[in-house]
């Protein structure tokens, strides 16, 4: 527990080399399972503009290139650590002009409004001083008609789970429930949820209007 609760302290902002080192755990294999398994459910076209906030080590912007070899898809996170190893990792797609990598607070997305085909969020809502600010963020930035995919490897309904909020400070683990609340309360809607009860995984997807 006591690696789990230092690994999650570090991800709130990586920096320094603990910070790199947290980046690079993020990129590796033990954080790989989740998000392939959510990205193999999305419905999105070759060419979709995507936006991935809190983008951490650049892993799932990689997995999302792949996933819209003809669109762009632009990594956020507000790290300037994050955002050089997400530059690194997906270089050849910088140089292509697949991708790009900014900084930017979750809460007030530096992005224009109605630009984006499917907005993500993988493991980075825990970090977020609202989520329900946070989900009228990626409204405004989404195109009608869009998309937006929140993911997390913990589901909120565990005891460790409160545990690790306490003992990390300043995070808050969600229950599906709770983050189908804030997505309808901030305009989505045909909210739907995945729940790999075994793994603890979450997927809530909404939709613009």
């Amino acid at each position: 527990m006591a690696n789990i609760v230092k690994y999650y302290m570090r991800g709130r902002h990586p920096r320094g080399f603990w910070g790199k080192q947290t980046l690079k755990a993020m990129n590796g294999p033990r954080h790989a399972a989740m998000p392939e398994w959510v990205i193999s459910q999305l419905q999105v076209a070759e060419d979709a503009r995507v936006l991935d906030v809190g983008c951490g080590g650049g892993a799932n912007v990689a997995r999302l290139i792949a996933k819209c070899p003809r669109g762009t898809v632009i990594g956020m996170d507000h790290s300037s650590k994050a955002i050089d190893m997400t530059h690194e990792l997906n270089y050849r797609a910088v140089v292509d002009n697949q991708c790009l990598v900014v900084g930017g607070n979750a809460l007030q997305i530096p992005l224009a409004r109605e630009s984006y085909d499917l907005v993500t969020a993988f493991e980075t809502i825990y970090y977020w001083v609202s989520l329900l600010q946070g989900a009228e963020e990626m409204f405004r930035v989404l195109k009608p008609g869009g998309t937006v995919v929140i993911a997390n490897e913990m589901d909120g309904e565990s005891e460790n789970d409160r545990l690790m909020e306490r003992r990390v400070g300043g995070i808050r683990i969600y229950t599906i429930n709770e983050i189908e609340q804030d997505l309808a309360e901030a305009g989505f809607t045909d909210i739907t949820s995945s729940h790999d009860e075994g793994r603890h995984y979450v997927c809530v997807i909404g939709h613009k209007p």
